[in-house]
């Protein structure tokens, strides 16, 4: 079995614990070795001359570390027995914590939200997607490892944590968050009824379905199926499937909800990569909807698993995207053991691509990620906008229609977006119903998809300066502080030198 260069690296770094000089001839090598060489010959000095003595250990985590942060990439890291104590129980979903998915902000330096899970601790707070983590329980999370925030973020149920953000209207907040087992259900309704079951029949006199899918696990397409069925049932029309705030998940699950959805032999998703053959993975044929339209939700806090289906669907022609361009997470992870057995490498090895070829996920220096709606299909909202939605979203976390409303069974595009503050879901109730009625799908958003994506780049851009410019003020405070507490002491200092 091959061994990776990584491997090769901290058997190296493990063999100069013994050895007293590594040969000049080392160091002459070409290729790896050769690199491996100058590692071990800047060890070898600072192991010697160094004006205190080091930990060894601490050296080869740290040399390990500073080639993975050379990748720029937040979902490549060495994971220690400690970290994979941690990683195996976030997979089994057996921890506690404030439930929320977080990356690294490459820009800022600083931990940010990519979307809080639906009923977790966080969302309930008033976390959302997009915000900044300034502090976790008073320590700045500037250039914080994504392992040590999660380990301040998750914690025994019951215990809380308060962190400081800043919204992505610019607004900064304190709040404190009691961690709890995170159990999220995954596939939610319109609204729940007197039994407290979700209701998923949106529109009843155009027979309209709505599916919220917060997550993809194990159980996720088992539940989308069940709920199908019932909808079926009951004459179904038309279906909004909404994946807006869905972080992801199983890749298997995304693969299953997609293929509920489309004719045989239909790409999903390749996965590619450099070490990798290439996979592509197509659908089963035992689609359940052949003929209802379809209307996928999703915005730039999709992800992952969220963006696999969106994708699917939209570029097969079998459902219209509307919403905003997705998060554009489409890397895949693979954990490696290493045959040191100090730890293991967690390793982007693959891309995930869509149907027709798009990678979807972000990199440096794109113009073109993750999932976007056709032109005349794009409907952005505002951060205020959003905070609005989902503060009515978050109202006891169900959507409850007024009496008026409920009496007549009538759900409209205008009730939604007065009532709800949504007017993603508005727009996508009106494209199901233009198309039930006339056959074609009714623009109902904005034109110029690549200018708009480009512009909403530049608000986050300068949003991102603002917080810097903030920093860059409060550290200026500090300066100012400080030199007025020095130049206050110094008669003190003075009058006892004299």
């Amino acid at each position: 079995m091959k061994k990776s260069y990584f491997i090769f690296l901290l058997a190296a770094l493990l063999l100069a614990n013994v050895l007293t000089r590594v040969p000049d001839s080392f160091g002459r090598r070409t290729g790896s070795f050769e690199h491996l060489g100058l590692i071990v010959d800047v060890r070898h000095e600072i192991m010697r001359n160094y004006v205190t003595e080091p930990e060894p250990e601490e050296l080869a985590e740290s040399a390990v570390r500073g080639m993975i942060d050379s990748l720029d990439d937040p979902f490549t890291s060495y994971l220690t027995q400690e970290d994979l104590e941690s990683f195996d129980k976030q997979v089994r979903g057996s921890f506690s914590g404030i439930g929320a998915e977080v990356t690294v902000d490459p820009e800022l330096d600083r931990l940010k939200i990519v979307t809080p899970l639906e009923d977790s601790p966080a969302w309930k707070s008033g976390v959302m997607a997009g915000d900044i983590v300034l502090t976790i329980d008073g320590t700045s999370t500037k250039g914080m490892d994504i392992h040590d925030a999660v380990d301040r973020l998750t914690g025994t149920r019951g215990t809380d944590v308060t962190i400081r953000v800043r919204h992505e209207s610019g607004e900064k907040e304190t709040i404190t968050i009691t961690r709890d087992k995170i159990e999220i259900q995954t596939v939610k309704g319109f609204r729940r009824g007197a039994d407290h079951e979700w209701r998923h029949m949106l529109d009843k006199r155009d027979k309209i379905g709505y599916l919220r899918l917060t997550q993809f696990n194990d159980r996720t397409a088992r539940e989308v199926r069940s709920v199908l069925n019932h909808l079926q049932q009951r004459g179904l029309e038309g279906l909004i499937l909404d994946v807006r705030f869905n972080p992801g998940g199983v890749l298997e699950a995304a693969l299953d909800v997609s293929d509920h959805f489309l004719p045989k032999g239909k790409t999903i998703v390749s996965v590619k990569g450099r070490a990798v053959e290439e996979q592509v993975y197509t659908s089963s044929g035992e689609t359940m909807l052949p003929e209802v339209p379809i209307v996928v939700l999703g915005n730039d806090a999709s992800a992952s698993a969220s963006e696999i289906t969106a994708g699917a669907l939209a570029d097969n022609g079998r459902a219209k995207f509307i919403g905003t361009r997705t998060y554009g997470k489409g890397s895949v992870q693979q954990v490696r053991m290493l045959e040191s057995g100090q730890g293991a490498l967690k390793i982007t090895n693959a891309h995930y691509y869509l149907p027709s070829g798009r990678n979807i996920h972000r990199q440096e220096g794109d113009d073109v990620w993750g999932v976007d709606p056709e032109a005349g299909f794009y409907v952005p909202m505002a951060p205020e906008e959003t905070q609005k939605m989902l503060e009515v979203r978050r109202e006891g976390e169900i959507i409850r229609p007024d009496e008026s409303t409920k009496g007549a069974g009538r759900v409209t595009p205008a009730w939604i977006r007065q009532k709800l503050e949504d007017k993603q879901l508005a727009a996508a109730l009106t494209a199901v119903e233009g198309r039930i009625e006339t056959g074609h799908w009714p623009k109902v958003g904005r034109e110029n998809v690549d200018r708009l994506v480009k512009l909403g780049e530049i608000k986050k851009l300068k949003r991102e300066k603002q917080l810097l410019q903030e920093r860059i003020a409060e550290i200026d405070n500090e300066i100012e502080s400080t030199r007025s507490e020095t130049a206050a002491t110094q008669p003190a200092d003075q009058a006892a030198a004299d």
